[in-house]
């Protein structure tokens, strides 16, 4: 190895890939060797039930609640079922769940695990195609792929099952192509992205006043996906979805307490708070939230990194339902603020590009102890590093007059 290889960026570097990687081996050994023998989490029973219902039983019972919960009491020992999950999101991923899904459990586990890698991937290429707009330079850009590949909540989306990868291939279309001028792809961006739909919202709805055939790409591509739905499950299947989500949106939905939102928050500090309460302080934050997003379109002359990387944390932050492994979406305000605090000079290029494995460090530490200020804490510096990098300058110093 040249000797201008061993410099301090470098060695930070290959500190935190080392450390990840153990700590990811570690995790990947437990799951491997444990769960009396199934494979992912409780997120996966649920996804696995519905990839079932769509292959050996029929597509327009996909959200039927009571045979979910058959299909996962049949599968998993009674200690894997304490607490009952099912499947409530979107049918985009139909088609997918029941092609991968058969009989053997692990099997389709992990035959699922590669399409969330596939779309993983896509999502870094198209980030990474969008740094090389902000003039890093080669090295640099291997260095946020690398950082982009080990991202902590990815990992802990694979081991879970869950499709936050998918959410993740929707929002970085949307930025991709909202920083190229590619309206088509943003609203195809958005479109995807409302595998989780409250995040689409808050993404969504601001371009109702600013580049507005964003807006009308992403109702357009929004109606071939409701169509693509319709035949993927039926009108009584659309209708059972709609069910769910009422079903869901009762009480203070599902553990919310264990969520780094603002209704996680809540629910926390006030553990007894009434539910009606709730929904109106909760619901309340979220309008707020795409409110000044919405303001802030309008007053801004041209959507920036900093603009996207606010809507992607108040997305977040605001949600009525986001759990850990939906950070994932941390990936692109994290590259947003790197690049910010690069080209205002702030730090150098050379230590700015590990930012992204920083952040993806911190998620790591804390999934341990799991101090859920830390995560608030990282959010609010991302926003600050966006939309204020000089206060993490070195301070100029004034000049002193006699």
């Amino acid at each position: 190895m040249k000797p201008h290889l061993f410099n301090l960026r470098n060695i930070l570097l290959l500190v935190g890939v080392f450390f990840l990687a153990t700590w990811y081996a570690v995790l990947l050994t437990y799951m491997l060797t444990g769960y009396k023998g199934l494979k992912g989490g409780a997120d996966y029973l649920a996804h696995y039930s519905a990839g079932y219902i769509l292959r050996y039983v029929s597509p327009d019972r996909l959200y039927d609640l009571d045979l979910q919960r058959q299909i996962q009491q049949e599968v998993a020992p009674p200690d894997r079922l304490e607490r009952y999950y099912y499947y409530n999101h979107p049918p985009f991923l139909a088609g997918i769940l029941g092609w991968v899904t058969t009989k053997d459990y692990n099997a389709s586990y992990f035959r699922w695990v590669l399409i969330l890698i596939v779309f993983h991937l896509v999502s870094l290429g198209l980030l990474l195609t969008l740094m090389r707009r902000f003039r890093w330079q080669a090295e640099e850009i291997w260095v946020l792929g690398i950082s982009g590949l080990l991202f902590a909540p990815v990992f802990v989306a694979y081991l879970k099952g869950q499709d936050s990868t998918f959410l993740l291939l929707g929002v970085s279309l949307w930025t991709f192509g909202l920083l190229t001028a590619r309206e088509r792809v943003a609203g195809l961006g958005l479109a995807l992205a409302a595998i989780r739909p409250q995040v689409t919202l808050v993404l969504a709805i601001p371009f109702l006043f600013k580049r507005q055939r964003v807006w009308w790409w992403f109702i357009a591509w929004g109606l071939i996906l409701l169509g693509y739905s319709y035949l993927s499950i039926g009108a009584q299947g659309l209708q059972g979805f709609v069910q769910v989500l009422l079903f869901s949106g009762q009480g203070t939905g599902i553990d919310v307490d264990k969520m780094i939102t603002l209704m996680g928050a809540l629910l926390r500090l006030f553990p007894n708070i009434d539910p009606g309460l709730f929904h109106i302080i909760g619901y309340g934050g979220y309008a707020l939230a795409i409110l000044f997003l919405c303001f802030l379109w309008i007053r801004s002359r041209a959507l920036e990194l900093k603009h996207i990387g606010l809507a992607v944390l108040f997305s977040m932050v605001f949600s009525p339902h986001m759990h850990n492994h939906d950070l994932s979406l941390l990936l692109i305000p994290a590259l947003c603020a790197a690049t910010t605090l690069a080209d205002h000079q702030v730090w150098s290029r050379k230590y700015a590009v590990l930012l992204p494995l920083g952040v993806s460090l911190i998620l790591a530490v804390n999934d341990v102890s799991y101090i859920k200020t830390v995560v608030y804490l990282l959010m609010l510096f991302l926003a600050l590093f966006l939309w204020f990098p000089g206060w993490f300058g070195p301070r100029k110093k004034e000049l002193q007059t006699c």
